[in-house]
């Protein structure tokens, strides 16, 4: 597991869970203060995740805020940027498969850019047997990893119903609320989903933007789920007192939560593995809300459940690594029929055009 210290507003909108590849595009892109959209087109090695690295620093360069959203399977490698300044907003994203992206307002609200058009159909054709087979090969381990993570799930749910009678859910409730007196009330609430975290094809990687962000943050040290009942108590009072937060949501599992980011009051609560998490945190170990002395009746039950998770999770991390030498291999194709030079005349081009640079 890697903790990456970016140094930017970085976070992942999708990611590869125990129901396949799940999205939150929608709620990043399709956000109301959003007024232009860029969706990108274009197979892999073409360039999409540099043409908006390129974007993102002329942006910056005129003074544009970045979110940078990555790729929830390759962590080095962008799915979108949302660029603001003042009152305006600009999306571009990635719209190919697996996170396909419809306009609903083609030509008014969002435009196509189409990377495609720079590659040599002649070369590819040429090579139209590996690029299949690499593709077959791709989709098979995708769909062992998921069959992975689904078992995975199963044995969470299965842990949760051993622990739940030994949960001191009121009193997770009651310490959540005395850590929210002191946040004032909002006018109006809004959650964004904002993931810190990704299972992929580089393994398990962490984002410290919360943390980096945050001028109180909080690590939750997990006891058996006690720190799910927790975030949830937290979002439950965010929403009763009109805050604007951002969500992170589990990346195996969707229906939980592991981190939530307060935008007003930059306070950050996150549960991730103390061993990766920032030193200088605050941390909260959540083990006395749950009666672990009472529960030997179950240890075995507990262990066994546990040793069979880690499988699971390790079969999926073996599996996405099988992805990965399929991707790769796959861009290698459509690197080599890419005219890069024309590519990189309408990159800049497209940013004059954006940022309003032309003399």
């Amino acid at each position: 597991m890697e903790l990456r210290k970016t140094g930017e507003d970085a976070y992942f909108a999708a990611s590869n869970s125990e129901k396949g590849f799940f999205s939150y595009y929608r709620e990043c892109f399709d956000a109301a203060h959003i007024q232009r959209v860029f969706a990108i087109k274009g197979g892999p090695g073409t360039g999409k995740s540099h043409f908006m690295r390129t974007v993102a620093d002329r942006g910056r360069a005129c003074g544009w805020h970045v979110e940078y959203v990555y790729c929830s399977s390759d962590a080095d490698s962008l799915d979108g940027i949302i660029l603001s300044k003042g009152d305006t907003a600009i999306a571009l994203l990635d719209a190919t498969a697996p996170h396909v992206y419809e306009p609903s307002r083609p030509g008014v609200r969002e435009e196509l850019i189409d990377l495609g058009a720079f590659w040599d159909r002649s070369q590819l054709l040429e090579r139209v047997e590996r690029i299949e087979s690499l593709t077959r090969k791709k989709s098979e381990a995708y769909r062992r990893a998921y069959r992975y993570l689904h078992s995975e799930g199963q044995l969470l749910r299965i842990r949760d119903q051993l622990v739940s009678p030994y949960m001191k859910s009121q009193a997770i409730r009651a310490y959540a609320e005395k850590q929210m007196r002191d946040i004032p009330n909002g006018n109006l609430y809004g959650a964004r989903p904002a993931l810190v975290r990704s299972v992929g094809m580089r393994g398990e990687v962490i984002f410290d933007t919360y943390f980096a962000s945050a001028q109180k943050s909080i690590l939750l040290e997990d006891c058996y789920g006690s720190a799910q009942l927790f975030l949830e108590a937290i979002g439950e009072l965010a929403v009763k007192k009109k805050l604007q937060i951002r969500v992170s949501h589990d990346p195996v599992f969707p229906d939980r939560l592991d981190g939530i980011f307060f935008t007003e009051s930059r306070r950050a609560f996150v549960c991730v593995p103390r061993t990766v998490a920032p030193t200088e945190c605050k941390r909260v170990s959540l083990r006395r809300f749950v009666q672990v002395g009472a529960m030997k009746p179950i240890r075995g039950k507990l262990l066994f459940a546990e040793r069979m998770r880690k499988a699971m999770r390790a079969g999926a991390l073996e599996a996405l690594r099988d992805v990965q030498e399929a991707h790769f291999a796959l861009e290698a194709c459509y690197t080599s029929a890419m005219d890069f030079a024309a590519k990189e005349r309408f990159t800049k081009n497209f940013c004059d055009v954006l940022f309003d640079l032309k003399k």
